[in-house]
């Protein structure tokens, strides 16, 4: 038996021991989930390219062999932060992995892309104001830019009372102010509907069907964001607020009148024709919030980018 059969054969035993051995740790699991004997297949094939990534890395015969095993041996196009890649799925195997994992997570499929749009337009002097920060990705990431701005301020704005204290915890010690407080067109209490996970806290009018049936509300406090002192002239505004979005814009009305709003992103909307209108209306260029193209029509992810910029 040569070398290349002899690995295969291996393979092949420790492969079927993996997928027994994750199909009784899942047993009870099966029961209650859409699992199949298909998925603990692929999931042991993953621990095993794993197991091979770590063990073999130096045997680039068997990594070769397996990759193609897997993979196969074939060219296309992957997305890798909205950015098309033409790969080869043995050379750039790690591409072709990094893609089937972005796919599957929202965080790496689509705020990964946000967060390097939105860096490019930061510099001295710089506001940035996180509104509907949950735990701080987007606050906390920028917030290293002082080290090269020492003028770049950071407010993040976070309505949940239980996920504010976790944005507390992540910006412990960093230069950023942080307000548990939802905003609005006006000052008034608003009642708010948890879903199953903090990310699609929603006051109670956008309630969607992933919000917690018969859920209690819990009515918080809201203001205008132009209420508050805030510093500096070139402001971008990051809201996800989960559809009370038109609201925001318009209690930041003051600052947009006094021409200190350079961007504007939506991290998905509702009322699209109030705010293209309001946006417009201040002379805003509207752009794919991923791509950086032209948009015209609603689109989930908005980027208004003022023309004099």
């Amino acid at each position: 038996m040569g070398a290349p059969a002899c690995y295969f054969k291996r393979v092949e035993l420790l492969l079927l021991f993996t997928v027994l051995k994750n199909y009784y740790l899942y047993k009870t699991f099966l029961q209650y989930s859409e699992f199949s004997i298909f998925s603990i297949y692929k999931y042991s094939v993953m621990r095993l390219m794993g197991f091979v990534d770590k063990y073999f890395l130096k045997k680039p015969l068997l990594r070769r062999l397996l990759t193609k095993w897997y993979y196969g041996d074939t060219s296309k196009t992957v997305h890798i932060f909205n950015t098309p890649l033409y790969i080869n799925s043995i050379k750039e195997n790690g591409y072709l992995r990094a893609h089937h994992y972005a796919d599957k997570s929202s965080v790496f499929k689509d705020e990964v892309t946000i967060l390097i749009n939105l860096a490019q337009l930061i510099s001295e002097s710089t506001t940035f104001i996180d509104i509907g920060a949950n735990v701080g990705l987007f606050c906390s990431t920028y917030e290293r830019f002082r080290k090269l701005y020492k003028d770049f301020h950071i407010y993040a704005f976070e309505a949940n009372p239980d996920t504010f204290k976790r944005l507390q915890k992540t910006v412990e010690g960093r230069n950023i102010q942080t307000f548990n407080v939802a905003l609005s067109d006006e000052a008034a209490n608003l009642e708010f509907i948890e879903g199953v996970v903090s990310h699609v806290f929603a006051e109670k009018t956008y309630a969607r069907p992933h919000h917690i049936k018969n859920q209690k509300t819990v009515e918080l406090a809201a203001k205008r964001l132009d209420d508050f002192d805030i510093a500096g002239n070139s402001m971008i505004l990051k809201i996800d607020v989960e559809g009370h979005e038109y609201e925001v814009l318009e209690g930041a009305r003051k600052f947009f009148e006094a021409n200190r709003v350079r961007a504007v992103y939506l991290d998905g909307y509702r009322k699209g024709d109030k705010i293209f209108s309001f946006l417009r209306s201040f002379d805003f260029r509207l752009l794919d919030g991923k791509t950086l193209a032209p948009v015209s029509e609603h689109n989930f992810s908005l980027l208004a980018i003022k023309n004099s910029v």
